[in-house]
């Protein structure tokens, strides 16, 4: 039997995508014909690219609704959309959901961390009262780790027997020997320099006051910095000492070749975040056969493989001493554990990922065709 999914696809609708919108791209473009799923994704904007893959196994539909900024296209534009259009389940992959479900409905929590956040007023009661009630109907939640589970079930008690780990899995570039070129303003910029790649952003649990302590501390004058993660307009350029200005430069958006080539020419990925719902970067970064410095917390716990440094969030010596250690590995024994990294990274595969979530859907649909 095929199985008509919609999907909530908003992160698609925009002109730059986030980690979320890589996620909903990625189960729509590894999802083959013989796989009997027949996608609908649902975008919310017309006046922006829907960033679908093509081919899609199935359709796009795009329409506005009157009162979106008051969440009105999820609550009500979407539920009556899903009448009458043949969708027998949707998935709400982008941590929300409708109260009104007029088909079993699933939901990807990727972590607690929008919940933890400081809101007011609509954004707050929105994501704490109305997304509470919209759990309880939900038939089934995906989350991404087992430190996902753990946060989840600890704060909705009543979903913790409706949750399923599901992993990420990194894009096919990783493993591709194409190779794109950088970025032409970031390459003007480096001129032949040797540079780390720092991955986070601006938000303050990313840490990127602590990259740019690493490349003043780490005795490599010659060594640059590259910030990814920033939003137009949001690279913190006065949080740049005066005497590294002429060695950070910022890649506010880059395209997944782009990010590949940036990996694999950096002397080391630096990743300082304090929690994360999986952490895209610890893989991605050894995939591309880079060694990568990371924290073990949260999420990043299972993340810890050939080509990872680790040390406690709070002990800045040892990141130093791991970030110096690295910079003088000799080329062999680089190239030795480039290869075990690239080869323990293939586990994270999107085609995996996507297989797990179709067997969740069979099993929904079973148990709402039985009644349960």
């Amino acid at each position: 039997m095929t199985l008509q999914i919609g999907i909530i696809a908003r992160t698609l609708n925009v002109p730059h995508l986030r980690g979320t919108g890589r996620y909903v791209q990625e189960l729509l473009r590894n999802t083959q014909p013989g796989d009997d799923v027949r996608w609908t994704a649902y975008g919310h904007d017309p006046g922006q690219a829907f960033k679908v893959p093509q081919p899609l196994q199935g359709r796009a539909e795009v329409f506005d609704f009157r009162g979106d900024r008051f969440h009105l296209w999820e609550q009500l534009g979407l539920p009556m959309r899903l009448r009458g259009s043949g969708v027998q389940l949707l998935h709400g992959a982008e941590n929300t959901l409708p109260i009104w479900q007029p088909v079993p409905c699933i939901v990807t929590i990727h972590d607690t961390v929008l919940w933890e956040e400081d809101r007011r007023g609509l954004d707050r009661h929105y994501l704490h009262d109305v997304q509470g009630m919209a759990y309880r109907r939900c038939a089934h939640v995906i989350t991404i780790s087992e430190s996902s589970r753990r946060d989840i079930a600890a704060r909705w008690p009543f979903l913790a027997d409706r949750l399923t780990v599901v992993p990420h899995g990194i894009g096919d570039e990783f493993f591709s020997d194409q190779r794109s070129p950088m970025p032409p303003t970031l390459a003007q910029s480096l001129a032949g320099a040797p540079y780390l790649l720092y991955l986070g952003g601006a938000q303050a649990r990313k840490r990127f006051d602590w990259a740019l302590e690493l490349l003043a501390r780490c005795g490599r004058d010659d060594l640059h910095l590259i910030g990814c993660g920033f939003g137009a307009g949001t690279a913190p350029l006065e949080r740049v000492p005066p005497a590294l200005r002429g060695r950070v430069h910022f890649a506010p958006f880059v395209d997944d070749g782009e990010l590949v080539t940036l990996y694999r020419g950096a002397q080391a990925a630096i990743y300082p975040t304090l929690y994360e719902g999986f952490g895209f970067p610890a893989v991605e970064a050894q995939a591309a056969g880079t060694p990568v410095l990371f924290s073990p917390v949260s999420s990043l716990v299972d993340l810890v493989g050939p080509l990872a440094w680790t040390n406690p969030p709070e002990d800045f010596d040892g990141w130093l001493a791991s970030l110096k250690e690295v910079l003088a590995l000799p080329a062999p024994a680089r190239a030795e554990k480039a290869a075990q990294g690239m080869a323990w990274a293939r586990r994270f595969s999107w085609r995996r990922s996507v297989e797990g979530h179709f067997e969740v859907y069979r099993a929904v649909l079973e148990r709402a065709a039985h009644g349960r």
